[in-house]
């Protein structure tokens, strides 16, 4: 039997302190300050009788009592959680609502068909706003709600900031229908060629550049620009090579005559993620689009 004075919201707290490590990152993901905390593990610690965590250094290392009940008390307050979830039946069509992106046009290309027409059909009360948000500025503009979800590569942010792997881009060569290089595609024919680069602000060196060093070798860049639509429109015309994102590359494929061949040298993959604030954490429908954006990357990349 329970006992009659718990507070259930003591476990709340325990479960934080449990999967954040320290006092200070539960208060933060729980919007409570450090002593509240602190004076709920303590009541927790006369009730079992039990340190149950034990400070090294910064973080709160579970005692071995703790260890051995997390796992019940995290199934037990998930359990509780979903009851009340689902008895709040959220509909989505019953809310007007703009949502802001900080899209590259890359990713506009990729998500925006299948997620826009969606919208259009099922959602028309939903509707997107889409804007390009540089690395640096991003975490300000989600702080600020001028934009609700970015997409971009793994990027460092402060604990406001919350994100998710969405997917890991692989790298493709683009060129012009029968370019020479289709006929022997060798890294040395790759390093000779002329190439376009396709790069934020002053930004040059990308995971391409860092495999090619990994080898001796450098690109001899002679066009950089912002979009790969214009790059590609142009070494559609002539015997410059690109470099760039797979799945862009195969939709480009469709609308210009050129070919998306393997590259010559292995390039790490590049992990995207969606970010979001804290604060949007629980918006339902901020939640809503975020696993829309999930399924769509899902099938799509």
């Amino acid at each position: 039997m329970l006992h009659s004075k718990i507070d259930l919201n003591l476990f709340l707290i325990l479960r934080t302190v449990y999967l954040e490590g320290t006092i200070t990152a539960a208060a933060n993901k729980l919007h409570l300050t450090q002593p509240a905390v602190s004076h709920a593990l303590s009541r927790l610690r006369a009730k079992f009788d039990d340190v149950l965590f034990i400070r090294h250094g910064r973080k709160m290392v579970p005692s071995a009592l703790c260890q051995k009940i997390m796992p019940q008390v995290i199934t037990s307050l998930t359990a509780l959680e979903s009851t009340l979830l689902d008895n709040q039946l959220f509909d989505v069509t019953a809310h007007k609502r703009e949502i802001k992106f900080g899209f590259r046009d890359i990713l506009e290309s990729i998500f925006f068909p299948t997620l826009v027409t969606d919208l259009l059909i099922n959602t028309p009360n939903i509707t997107i706003n889409s804007r390009q948000v540089s690395r640096v500025e991003m975490e300000k503009a989600l702080e600020q709600q001028e934009l609700d979800i970015v997409i971009d590569v793994l990027t460092p942010t402060s604990n406001d900031i919350r994100s998710t792997l969405i997917c890991n881009e692989s790298f493709s060569l683009i060129c012009r229908q029968g370019h020479p290089i289709l006929n022997e595609l060798t890294l040395e024919n790759y390093i000779k060629a002329s190439h376009a680069l396709v790069a934020l602000k002053d930004s040059r060196v990308d995971l391409v550049d860092m495999a090619l060093a990994n080898h001796g070798a450098t690109r001899n860049i002679v066009l950089q620009c912002e979009h790969y639509f214009a790059a590609t429109s142009v070494i559609s015309r002539c015997d410059m090579l690109l470099t760039m994102p797979n799945a862009y590359a195969n939709l480009l494929k469709e609308k210009m005559p050129v070919e998306v061949v393997p590259l010559p040298f292995e390039v790490p993959v590049l992990p995207v993620h969606m970010y979001w604030h804290k604060q949007a954490e629980h918006d339902p429908i901020n939640g809503w689009m975020r696993e829309k954006l999930l399924v769509i990357a899902k099938e799509l990349l």
